[in-house]
């Protein structure tokens, strides 16, 4: 395989390099084609490339077009108050060195080109599929997926996390400890749906329901839209609610072109240097509302005028005053992805961005139905063509250009944020892992991941290296940086196709089936791959990862819970040390003490049945000789027609996880088959002489019914709160009786 370098040595010497590239033109070719660039007091700057060409779609996303630049009205309005720009950040002012395979465009023309030589490529392979097709006449089976129950979900496969830390308020002492969102790496935060500062507790939530019905067409229509998403505010002493309000979180739409229906979600939250930071999404057109014309991506409002669909994502910056204001809202064309804030006060928000359709794009003076925009609710334009990043081997066959949008925007001034640097990664990301120094980001290519390392620093974001591993990442916590060196653990599956033209015809072919494998791979800074152990889990998959020093905890499944211990002491040579093996699988891991990891997920029976959910302790105080030192499971079957479940094994963030209150926590879900009927309740437990106690629950009685259950919970110094969209619940966390309720309307 040719390295970046001998690539880009044969690109510049066989290519012969267009007039319209030529110096003497591009400053007149910009002048004329390129929408202006309108940025006051928002410093853009640097040179940033595509690690990988490739796409993975992700759960939630889809390929429609995604931008506001058209709809953009009094382009020259001052930036909102608060909001301020960074002098001495301009590109002239840096220098950054570019590895073979970063390029940013050199005008919108190279974008367009790639555009259009993709979906001619899909075109021709289009053609090639109908000549070869002979009809869906093969068998096929995966004799590894036939072992696993039909119960297990997609869903169960996703990582869950942690959830508290502690933290102090060091200003005010009288402010009690109280937990906050489990990060990670140390100092690098994550964002949740709730947040508190130990005086107050701010939950996010989308009130309302979707309800949809297929209309003449056969099209998916919305009948029921949201209210708006809200912001809920609770403030607490010693248990009790001491006051409330109710902030709603829609953006300032009015200069966008959402003449249509559109919708506003919001998924993530921080509070950070007295700001409320909220992350959502714009989406109107036809994803939501089904009204695509000739398949080209644009949808009919009630008045018949056509436009193209938006889907935004957005940054609402508000005070924690008593009563919030808003300071400004930023916005960058795609779909949410991902957001992480550095110890320097950074935030890096990361969406996926489809364009339209290629034939719908008619002309490359069209911008902007091919190139990400972004910017604040005054100001929002195309992203200029040095930061939209193209590999040298575009190799992709689709109608529609892919990107990832990442923009780092200072929020460590107190009451302000700036917007330092903005780039549009060439593909989709699937999964993002930060450390403190680095974002990588998680291309899945087939069956296979491509990484890039992205060097990120005071809000600028710099490609560093990218790399390749076998096999597809599962979440965040399947990754790692430590002492230099990437560990990042995949699940190989290898497809082996017994089909044949004869043999599907006469149905005389072997079942084709699917082998599955496991790796954990160690690549240095360069991505360059520097040691690697597979052939570990055989026809399982990886259902949790913790990384902890140069350790490594992987657990895989089928019927039974390998827990592999790895040493990855030399990373040249990672060694399995130990195999521990019990009934189910944890979908998340995480340290409960030294010595001690936690485990929490599904449990199973002997024949791989899953029956409902556990808490584990392993000893992992000799990673060679791993041991089961604590076990608790809610069976599924309680009664001859329930089953229990937890939103916990898919979303980790509703778990509290506190060693330092001794308090494990997580929402459960009872559901009745014969009456279709649900029960909620939030649990706690200890863990005691290597037992889990049962500690208390709070039911569904004293929580949110119509739409949604506990989903959360926290402590604030001796309480504990369980909140959902409508209701929250405190309760003493010694008894578990409870002190406060609050509603919502």
């Amino acid at each position: 395989m040719k390295d970046n370098n001998e690539k880009l040595k044969e690109m510049l010497t066989s290519e012969q390099i267009p007039e319209q590239l030529s110096p003497e033109n591009i400053k007149k070719m910009l002048d004329e084609k390129a929408p202006k660039k309108k940025r006051s007091g928002i410093s853009v700057a640097g040179r940033i490339a595509a690690g990988a060409a490739a796409c993975a779609v992700i759960a939630g996303s889809y390929a429609g077009t995604a931008h506001l630049m058209k709809a953009r009205k009094n382009g020259n309005a001052s930036l909102p108050s608060g909001i301020v720009s960074q002098e001495g950040n301009t590109k002239k002012d840096r220098i950054y060195v570019e590895a073979p395979y970063m390029n940013g465009a050199k005008n919108y023309e190279d974008v367009y080109e790639i555009m259009e030589s993709s979906a001619q490529k899909y075109d021709k392979e289009q053609k090639r599929r109908k000549s070869f097709s002979f009809g869906n006449k093969y068998k096929t089976e995966s004799f590894v997926e036939s072992a696993i129950p039909a119960e297990e979900s997609v869903m169960d496969g996703e990582a869950t996390y942690g959830n508290s830390e502690l933290s102090v308020n060091e200003e005010n002492n009288s402010t009690p400890e109280y937990s906050e969102t489990y990060n990670q790496e140390e100092g690098v935060r994550e964002a949740d749906i709730v947040k508190t500062d130990g005086k107050n507790i701010y939950y996010i939530w989308n009130n309302g329901n979707m309800d949809y019905y297929v209309d003449d067409n056969g099209y998916y229509v919305n009948s029921s839209y949201r209210d708006y998403p809200v912001l809920d505010i609770a403030s607490v002493k010693d248990g009790e609610f001491t006051g409330s309000s109710t902030l709603d979180l829609t953006p300032d739409l009015s200069s966008f072109d959402l003449e249509g229906k559109y919708n506003v979600q919001v998924y993530d939250m921080y509070i950070y240097n007295d700001m409320i930071e909220v992350i959502g999404t714009v989406n109107s057109g036809a994803y939501y509302y089904g009204k695509y014309v000739d398949g080209n991506g644009y949808y009919i409002d009630d008045k018949g005028n056509y436009h193209d669909p938006v889907s935004s994502t957005f940054v609402s910056v508000y005070t924690t005053d008593d009563k919030p204001e808003l300071i400004g809202t930023y916005f960058q064309d795609g779909i949410y992805n991902d957001v992480r804030i550095t110890p320097d006060g950074c935030m890096y928000l990361v969406s996926n961005y489809s364009t339209v359709d290629f034939k719908s794009v008619e002309s490359s003076k069209n911008v902007e139905r091919y190139i990400p925009c972004c910017g604040t609710e005054n100001e929002i334009e195309c992203m200029p063509p040095e930061d939209i990043l193209l590999p040298t081997d575009y190799s992709e066959s689709r109608y529609m250009m892919n990107y990832t949008v990442i923009s780092g925007i200072d929020f460590s001034e107190q009451g302000e944020f700036s917007v330092v640097d903005s780039k549009a990664l060439a593909g989709f990301t699937g999964t993002i892992y930060s450390s403190v120094d680095n974002i990588y980001a998680v291309v899945r290519d087939g069956d296979d991941s491509d990484v890039t390392r992205i060097a990120v620093q005071g809000g600028t974001i710099e490609p560093m290296a990218s790399g390749s591993v076998e096999g597809c990442v599962l979440n965040q916590f399947s990754m790692s940086e430590y002492n230099g060196y990437f560990r990042i653990a995949t699940t190989i599956n290898k497809y082996h196709d017994n089909s044949t033209i004869i043999g599907g015809i006469f149905g005389t072919d072997e079942p084709s089936f699917t082998e599955r494998n496991n790796a954990v791979t160690v690549l240095d800074m360069d991505m360059n791959t520097v040691g690697k152990i597979k052939d570990f889990g055989i026809n399982e998959s990886i259902k949790s990862v913790s990384f902890s020093g140069d350790m490594g905890y992987v657990v895989t499944y089928r019927q039974t819970d390998p827990l592999f211990a790895i040493d990855l002491s030399e990373p040249t040579d990672p060694t399995i040390i130990d195999e521990f093996k019990i009934n189910g699988f944890s979908t998340y891991m995480q340290k409960w003490d030294d010595g001690l990891l936690l485990g929490f997920g599904i449990d199973a029976n002997d024949a791989g049945v899953q029956t409902g959910v556990k808490l584990v302790m392993f000893d992992n105080s000799d990673p060679s000789d791993l041991r089961e030192v604590g076990f608790c499971a809610l069976n599924t079957y309680t009664t001859d027609s329930s089953y229990v479940y937890s939103m916990a094994t898919y979303e980790r963030k509703a778990l509290l996880i506190a060693p330092e209150k001794n308090l494990i926590g997580f929402p459960v879900q009872i559901y009745d088959r014969d009456s279709y009927e649900s029960t909620y309740k939030y649990v706690f437990y200890s863990y005691e002489d290597g037992e889990f106690v049962f500690r208390g629950e709070i039911k569904d009685g004293n929580m949110a019914e119509r739409y949604s259950s506990a989903d959360r919970a926290l402590y604030i110094g001796n309480y504990v709160y369980v909140l959902s969209g409508e209701k929250f619940v405190s309760a003493d966390m010694d008894t578990m009786s409870i002190v406060d309720t609050l509603e919502f309307n």
